[in-house]
């Protein structure tokens, strides 16, 4: 069963809703994959560093192999392999070494982990359709795509129903007006959110080395995200030129054959370099190697989220919670 539809399921059952003894801020969407929601944990996990705040972030960890709670990270970065917590919780800890991060898909177990580890504010990375966990701030994503085909699947993107907006406390707007919302939720605090691939990375032998300017050559790029046509979108408005385009589908396993053969690809069109995104680096981690012995040089971007029109009642909500 997919997990999020797995979520839903549960809270039609009587569960008691449980609230930790910190306050709980969710960071959820109704589309399938694809939202933001990742790097708006991220955006929202600065701010709590910045002001002294340790904040725990839990995930279900999808696609993880290993079961109950699993503690990624007690504020000194990750401590267990990718495979065990999944991509994205590995890479909250990676990005993020002073959070504390916890994965079960018992939400409540893991926020009352994160509480016992020091967290004293937990941020639920999507968690909206999960209802057995109380929380103070309810934080939903809605783009375009939310509103373009306001069906759930299998007739269009959604996971539930437009009404489920009803449940926000603030709704964070990406590419869409505040009058594109339906009548019942314009009257919710909105918050203008912009997403953007930055921060490109050069993989070396020696580590991590800032990328200093786009190659004036073409280059080959791959992604297993939820919407790779997206990145690939943003590259090109980037000035990046892409000699080849390869996309996965989504926490895509990437394995030894697969990218020997992409680097055969990149060889057979003399393409010498190759850019992904930061959240495939980490399913890539055993594979680097084959980037460096085949000659391409390997580059990596972070996707960031940046508040605008509406950050100041953003912050006001999240700033009360901890105080």
């Amino acid at each position: 069963m997919l997990f999020w539809l797995q979520d839903i399921v549960e809270q039609w059952r009587v569960f008691p809703t449980i609230t930790p003894p910190l306050p709980v801020v969710s960071i959820g969407g109704l589309t399938v994959g694809g939202s933001g929601k990742t790097p708006v944990t991220q955006a929202l996990a600065h701010r709590c560093i910045e002001q002294g705040i340790v904040p725990g972030i839990i995930l279900r960890g999808y696609r993880r192999r290993s079961r109950g709670t699993l503690v990624v990270s007690r504020g000194e970065g990750p401590e267990v392999p990718w495979e065990l917590s999944g991509d994205e919780a590995w890479l909250h800890a990676w990005k993020l070494p002073q959070a504390i991060v916890v994965v079960d898909r018992h939400r409540e177990v893991a926020s009352m982990a994160a509480w016992h580890l020091g967290a004293r504010i937990v941020l639920a990375d999507d968690c909206f359709q999960y209802r057995r966990l109380r929380r103070q701030l309810e934080l939903v994503l809605v783009d375009r795509r939310t509103l373009r085909r306001p069906y759930v699947i299998p007739f269009g993107p959604l996971r539930e129903p437009l009404s489920a907006l009803r449940r926000a406390h603030a709704v964070l707007l990406n590419g869409i007006e505040p009058e594109e919302l339906p009548l019942f939720a314009r009257h919710l605090p909105w918050i203008r959110v912009h997403f953007q691939h930055s921060g490109a990375m050069v993989w070396t032998p020696t580590g991590l080395q800032p990328l200093l300017s786009i190659p004036s050559e073409p280059v080959a790029a791959f992604a297993g995200i939820a919407l790779p046509e997206r990145f690939r979108q943003d590259l090109q408005k980037s000035g990046w030129q892409l000699g080849l385009w390869r996309p996965f589908r989504d926490h895509y396993p990437y394995s030894r054959r697969v990218i020997r053969a992409f680097l055969t690809q990149c060889w057979d069109r003399g393409l010498r370099w190759a850019i992904t995104t930061e959240k495939d680096i980490v399913r890539l981690q055993p594979l680097l190697p084959e980037f460096l012995s085949a000659g391409v040089t390997l580059v990596s971007v972070s996707l960031v989220a940046e508040f605008g029109e509406g950050s100041d009642s953003l912050w006001t909500l999240v700033d009360r919670l901890l105080q």
